[in-house]
């Protein structure tokens, strides 16, 4: 078993409120996971399309810290273990507000759907610290952070530039992080002909924007996000190579992805499938998650201070799974990864 240090868990991926909302059911499962063996810290979605107010509901202004109720969040997770750390990830807000508005992004070259970006980032900031208040400390790491747009139908693929993420990055340096640090987790990009899935920037315009911006901006690798993106599993290990040369690494993630259709959705989709043997036809096998940790290098034995790279853990679990069958796929992917070193 490796000694490297604990994970940060993605857990909202597997959680029951994916497919439906039962408080009870989302208390035991948060509460189940987060005394899991290994797990340093959860990951956190940023929903902007839920209201409510940050002293009543625990909602912000345009936007809570869960997908029915940011209030319940913020209650939870002051019975969660003391030791566990926190990132956010604005994913669910970015490919919602896409959804409607095809030029938002913080990459955008379209005036209106920068700010627009900007405006939520800024919300996400606010969320980062009442999840601080909520547990009386600094508990939030790392805020995940995207470069879109992406190509759709009146957005084309010029629509988003390193130049316009590099001016976003500097101005969202200056937001009030109450100690969390801002990252851009790459997602496949939109690469000539081929197909994808989220179609943001590709990695070197990233590294390219962050260390133009200089403000202290970090990156995270996603291994199914950049093996999706290339249809080709050496990707992931290339790509972190990129990251760590340019001296932006701040995170590692470990997710799974199929190049056939699974239980957890269509061929090279962005599913968070578990790893192999969990799910057999995923990509992430042992050795696999092997060469990354291997290719993450002593860099990632740093801990999870804020200037320090973290790994990461994202994983599914099949839809309408009871909430013992979400635990095990979590437990069991955990047991995985470490088994296998990272």
């Amino acid at each position: 078993m490796t000694s490297s240090p604990g994970l940060i868990l993605s857990a909202y991926a597997a959680a029951p409120a994916i497919d439906s909302w039962h408080p009870s059911d989302e208390a035991a499962y948060l509460s189940a996971v987060g005394a899991l063996p290994y797990v340093a810290g959860l990951e956190i979605p940023f929903h902007g399309s839920v209201g409510g107010s940050a002293s009543g509901s625990g909602g912000l202004p345009g936007g809570a810290l869960h997908k029915y109720d940011g209030g319940w969040l913020l209650r939870a997770v002051r019975h969660l273990p003391q030791h566990l750390a926190f990132t956010v990830t604005t994913i669910p807000d970015t490919m919602d507000r896409l959804g409607r508005e095809p030029a938002f992004g913080l990459a955008s070259t379209d005036t209106g759907g920068r700010q627009a970006a900007l405006a939520a980032v800024f919300r996400t900031a606010e969320a980062v610290r009442s999840l601080n208040d909520a547990v009386g400390r600094q508990a939030v790491r790392a805020v995940h952070l995207f470069s879109a747009p992406r190509p759709s139908a009146g957005v084309s693929a010029a629509s988003a530039s390193a130049g316009a993420l590099r001016a976003s990055l500097a101005e969202l340096a200056g937001y009030a992080w109450d100690g969390a640090r801002p990252v851009l987790e790459h997602c496949d990009a939109a690469i000539g002909n081929k197909p994808w899935i989220k179609g943001f920037l590709p990695l070197e315009a990233e590294i390219e924007a962050i260390t133009a911006a200089d403000a202290g901006v970090g990156l995270a690798v996603n291994w199914a996000r950049s093996v999706i993106e290339q249809q080709d599993v050496s990707a992931p290990s290339r790509h972190l190579k990129l990251a760590t040369d340019a001296g932006v690494l701040a995170g590692v993630v470990l997710s799974g992805c199929s190049p056939v259709d699974t239980a957890f959705g269509r061929a090279w989709d962005d599913m968070h499938l578990p790893p192999a043997p969990l799910e057999p036809r995923s990509l992430l096998t042992a050795d696999r998650i092997r060469e990354f940790a291997v290719t993450a290098g002593a860099g990632m034995s740093n801990g999870l201070g804020p200037s320090r790279p973290y790994r990461g853990l994202k994983v599914s679990a099949p839809r309408s799974a009871n909430v013992e069958q979400r635990i095990a796929v979590v437990s069991g992917s955990i047991a995985a990864v470490r088994e296998a070193g990272f």
